[in-house]
């Protein structure tokens, strides 16, 4: 992964002040080292034509660009940064999935219809091609296909609940026994876990920034 590839996005991934890597504050945001980066992936949203490198941001198959660009949409009040990127990186099998499914629910008015959409062909994943087993295993995680699909429907159906329209109809499909197999796939990387406490956590920080995060649908 070539941060220079990201432009004004590549300091978000220093250390600096941190005790980690910039992108891992964002896996979990629990602690004061994320409104840090946040404040590094709003300056770099200041930078000329940010719309480029949120879209290179997307475009990576590695997951820790994905955390950055989902901030930067988090962030995007004005609405012009392509939402169907972020689609694009939950199709792929991402390895962060949880976080993006949440924050699709916060910048996206069509997540109802795209996650049914999904939901009902049970969450097929395209893999990226091009990479060695070594150079996957790093961008994606460790899963195979099977896992990658459990994780976008446990994700995607745990990010529904927060939506009245979909409430009903995520409770509804956990009794389906097609569902149901596929989601005892996810046990181990327990996805609707990380969709609570993640949606909890973004909505916290972004409150202490001033924003209040709401479901685009409803």
């Amino acid at each position: 992964m070539a941060l220079t590839q990201f432009g004004p996005f590549a300091v978000v991934f220093e250390k600096g002040e941190l005790d980690v890597p910039g992108h891992l504050e964002l896996l979990q945001l629990h602690t004061p080292g994320a409104q840090i980066v946040i404040d590094r992936v709003e300056r770099a949203l200041s930078a000329s034509d940010p719309a480029r490198w949120v879209d290179a941001l997307f475009r990576d198959a590695n997951w820790r660009p994905h955390l950055v660009g989902a901030i930067a949409l988090l962030l995007d009040q004005s609405e012009t940064l392509d939402r169907n990127l972020l689609w694009c990186a939950i199709d792929a099998g991402s390895w962060v999935t949880p976080q993006l499914s949440v924050t699709a629910v916060f910048v996206d008015p069509s997540f109802p219809e795209r996650a049914r959409v999904r939901v009902d062909e049970q969450c097929p994943v395209l893999v990226p091609v091009g990479l060695t087993p070594a150079e996957r295993h790093s961008a994606t995680g460790p899963d195979g296909l099977p896992r990658r699909s459990a994780k976008m429907l446990a994700s995607l159906l745990a990010a529904s609940a927060s939506i009245p329209s979909l409430e009903r109809w995520a409770s509804e499909l956990q009794r389906d026994v097609r569902i149901e197999q596929l989601l005892k796939e996810d046990a181990w990387n327990k996805s609707d876990e990380i969709v609570a406490s993640w949606t909890t956590n973004v909505r916290r920080v972004f409150l202490e920034r001033g924003h209040i995060l709401a479901p685009k649908a409803t």
